[in-house]
């Protein structure tokens, strides 16, 4: 991994800064010329990687881990996109779970802070932001003003993990459907946009700890594990129709390449 320092960019280095410019291309330039480290974070390779700067004068910086669906216009419930959220702007901490579903041809996002582990902020979005995929940066307008930038890695020292969801969720306790293995997790459901659709999972099998996006497709829901520093080591990814959400009083058994129970 390349590693650049301020006293590789010298003038007369014309071969360093020829080689360096494809990085700069994936990476926030000015975050990685202040820092002689190499870009340590990313979201792992089931989802991608996006760091975030206002569109405005805020002070702050954020990631997303994004994992994109099928959704198309025309399509009501199917996200196009469906993303874990965290950072802070001016100092203060946020955590949130969102997911851009088409209205018409429009994408309209949806998000909910995660709240209660310590972060400062705790709003809801209940389909007032305005969501434009444009090649390898994502911008939010309308309740938002930001532009997110696909990144291989960036600098980010993510928050602890969280260990409730707050009040915009449905949240739910994991353990073990059958019993068999010992571990426990949290789910936090969206309830804004389509319901049961998008949620933000984390906890620990045997010991191991994980964290994933999970949202759905044509074919059904899938997952993605957020593998990154802080998130979990476990990486794996659920294709679209391999995880079965089963409603049962009080949550739901989830089958297939799962087997927990939600209560």
């Amino acid at each position: 991994m390349l590693r650049l320092t301020m006293k590789s960019l010298t003038l007369g280095s014309m071969v360093a800064l020829s080689t360096a410019t494809s990085v700069f291309a994936q990476v926030p330039t000015l975050q990685n010329l202040q820092l002689v480290q190499a870009p340590s974070f990313s979201c792992g390779p089931h989802v991608r990687t996006y760091v975030v700067k206002p569109l405005d004068n805020r002070r702050g910086f954020g990631i997303r881990c994004v994992k994109f669906s099928e959704g198309r216009p025309g399509q009501t419930r199917i996200p196009r996109l469906a993303w874990y959220g965290e950072g802070n702007w001016g100092g203060a901490t946020y955590r949130h779970v969102g997911q851009a579903i088409y209205r018409g041809s429009n994408l309209v996002g949806f998000a909910s802070d995660i709240h209660g582990n310590g972060e400062d902020i705790n709003n809801n979005f209940p389909g007032n932001l305005k969501v434009q995929v444009l090649g390898s940066k994502i911008r939010v307008t309308g309740a938002w003003n930001e532009e997110w930038q696909l990144v291989n890695a960036t600098n980010y020292n993510p928050l602890p993990r969280p260990r409730t969801c707050g009040g915009y969720f449905d949240e739910y306790k994991v353990s073990d459907l059958t019993g068999s293995r010992r571990g426990n997790g949290l789910r936090c459901v969206l309830t804004v946009g389509p319901k049961n659709t998008t949620w933000f999972g984390n906890g620990n099998w045997e010991g191991s700890t994980y964290s994933h996006i999970g949202t759905r497709s044509f074919n059904g829901y899938g997952a993605g594990d957020v593998c990154g520093a802080g998130f979990g080591p476990i990486c794996n990814t659920f294709g679209w129709g391999s995880l079965k959400l089963n409603s049962v009083p009080g949550g739901f058994d989830v089958t297939g390449a799962w087997s927990e129970k939600w209560r």
